[in-house]
């Protein structure tokens, strides 16, 4: 019998999240634990969406599944600003103590420390966990903390596993994306031959827009991205690669304030958005200062 939950998985792990929330009614669930599987993934999309406010609602805060317990949380904290110092603490504490459970509960953990940039934290909190999403997370975390030899042996730990899934080629060419210049290519080709067979999406556009400059293709950066804009255009990731790509395809000042004008006004509490503001508020001083 084949995995029923195996779409809406792929859909969540390839940012196809519309897809994984369109297709999670279609699947019929013939236990409390498949159930509580597939609703992971759909909450998890709905987040995806800045539409935590849906599974804060539908999630009992008593449900008794660790899993959705651990979607519940990361709602609150990326919805309500006022929960989020109080959630890290707890998740801190879990990661020290060594008392979460499952993998999912796991990977949400290192969701959280990664977006609060506590990096060393987030992968202690996956570290005692194999399966793939909690490997992939792994690999995640390394190529943020500039630990690329690990990342790429995790990787192996998870071609070993089966190399064929999404999440191993994807780490894949995350890995191969940011390493030596003359292997970056290949990374395009993972992305380029996984969106030929599952079909475009925002998160796989901007991953080849992103190995596109890295290969000084801005042209081919700025098509990518304008086309990940047209699925998403209030996406922060894909609103900084596209300033980056009208940088340096040299647009005019107004295209790049434009992007920065939305950046600021949509996702306020972005880490670029929070540096570039004290970069900004920094530079307001110098130039303060020098004229007195």
């Amino acid at each position: 019998m084949g995995d029923k939950l195996f779409p809406i998985r792929n859909y969540f792990f390839l940012g196809s999240y519309q897809s994984c929330i369109g297709e999670a009614p279609k699947i019929i669930t013939k236990s409390e634990d498949e159930k509580n599987e597939k609703d992971v993934y759909l909450y998890r999309a709905y987040i995806a969406l800045n539409q935590g406010f849906i599974p804060l609602k539908e999630i009992p805060a008593s449900t008794k599944s660790s899993d959705l317990a651990a979607v519940r949380r990361y709602a609150d904290f990326r919805c309500n600003p006022g929960s989020k110092d109080r959630i890290l603490t707890e998740v801190k504490g879990e990661v020290a103590s060594r008392t979460i459970q499952s993998e999912i509960a796991a990977v949400l953990a290192a969701t959280i420390l990664n977006e609060a940039n506590r990096s060393e934290e987030a992968f202690r909190a996956v570290s005692r966990f194999e399966g793939l999403e909690a490997r992939a997370a792994k690999v995640f975390t390394l190529i943020k903390m500039n630990r690329r030899k690990l990342a790429a042996v995790e990787v192996k730990k998870m071609n070993q596993i089966d190399e064929d899934a999404t999440l191993s080629q994807l780490a894949n060419a995350l890995v191969t994306s940011v390493g030596a210049g003359g292997k970056v290519k290949d990374a395009l080709y993972i992305y380029n031959e996984m969106a030929e067979k599952f079909g475009r999406t925002t998160d796989l556009e901007m991953h080849q827009a992103v190995v596109s400059v890295l290969t000084e293709d801005y042209a081919a950066a700025e098509e990518l991205l304008e086309s990940a804009l047209e699925r998403d255009n209030k996406d922060a990731d894909v609103l900084i690669n596209s300033l980056v790509a009208a940088q340096l395809n040299e647009k005019d000042d107004e295209v790049v304030d434009r992007f920065i004008s939305q950046l600021k006004h949509d996702h306020p509490k972005h880490p670029w958005v929070i540096d570039y503001n004290e970069k900004e508020a920094a530079f307001d001083r110098i130039a303060t200062s020098s004229r007195a």
